[in-house]
């Protein structure tokens, strides 16, 4: 298990909002609503809580509100054309985006790729697009209405299909300002009730020790235990104390301070060099890598053998 596996638990605090739940098979044609093909008995309202976010989509301001989640099934998809491999089932995320700015949003269609849905395997779902069906796609399980403008004040409602392997579960929903995934950047995040449960399954608790891959060059790869002992919440104030390299998005959030112990058990000194493989996991699915002081003064103690004097 990679050290990283363990500062995931403690990070999980930092931004847990509640994603929402349910899937219609409505879709709006021409002012009205239409109900599409009946839902198959195979679908599965993922457990969640509806909310809306006020975000930035590319300068324009945008509200989106979630209005449900569903796991479809493989069979959704036979006979129809998919851009995902057998194997993945579809999800089908609807929504709404209102325009609450003040100018027209062109191409309002790349508000969609701002969103991820995010696995239980912290690996972001693949958006897929589905063809084939009746005009307007009535009978499709999941439809795409956007409009090609936005007008300010008007909204619009539409279907997303997402795939996921077979067997992960669906860890929360995440929005990213400007569609870009800055690790100090503006994110929404709907989690979805019992996702962090279920992605936190099997996962080390602090004080447990892992061995870890430490790579000792003329001395090929060696194995460490190593012990996660503490992931302590900071402040912004901190970081204008900090000797960091650090972005203006980076600058306006809050440092996590990860502490780790490393034990050397061979025989020869060992200089650190794994700060840059630690990674602390939000529930938004963000892998966000640590970051060390820039100084050139700054200096790397050695790991001695245990036992060693000094």
């Amino acid at each position: 298990m990679r050290l990283s596996s363990y500062v995931r638990k403690a990070a999980m605090g930092a931004a847990a909002i509640l994603l929402l739940a349910g899937c219609t098979g409505e879709q709006e044609v021409g002012g009205t609503v239409e109900q599409a093909a009946e839902r198959p008995a195979s679908w599965t309202n993922l457990p969640v809580r509806t909310g809306a976010r006020d975000v930035v989509h590319r300068s324009y301001e945008v509200r989106i509100t979630v209005k449900s989640l569903v796991r479809g099934s493989q069979e959704d998809m036979r006979g129809r054309a998919w851009t995902r491999s057998w194997g993945h089932g579809p999800h089908y995320l609807t929504f709404e985006v209102t325009n609450t700015g003040r100018k027209k949003i062109p191409a309002v269609y790349m508000v969609d790729s701002n969103f991820a849905l995010n696995g239980t395997d912290w690996a972001r779902g693949e958006e897929v697009y589905v063809s084939g069906g009746r005009p307007g796609g009535v009978d499709l399980p999941c439809t795409d209405t956007t409009p090609k403008t936005l007008a300010p004040g008007d909204s619009y409602t539409t279907c997303v299909t997402y795939a996921l392997p077979e067997g992960v579960g669906v860890l929360s929903l995440t929005h990213n300002a400007d569609g870009y995934l800055d690790e100090g950047g503006a994110v929404a995040t709907w989690a979805v009730e019992g996702g962090l449960e279920a992605a936190s399954a099997g996962l080390a608790e602090p004080g447990d020790i892992a061995r870890v891959r430490w790579d000792a060059r003329e001395d090929g790869i060696l194995e460490l235990p190593a012990t996660l002992v503490s992931v302590r919440r900071g402040s912004t104030a901190d970081l204008a104390n900090l000797d960091l390299n650090l972005n203006e998005n980076e600058r306006r959030g809050v440092p996590y301070y990860v502490l780790i112990t490393y034990t050397n058990t061979g025989p020869k000194d060992l200089y650190p060099g794994q700060a840059d493989r630690v990674r602390l996991l939000t529930e938004g699915g963000r892998q966000i890598q640590g970051k060390t002081p820039t100084s050139s003064t700054r200096r790397s103690p050695a790991v001695r053998p245990t036992g060693s004097p000094g």
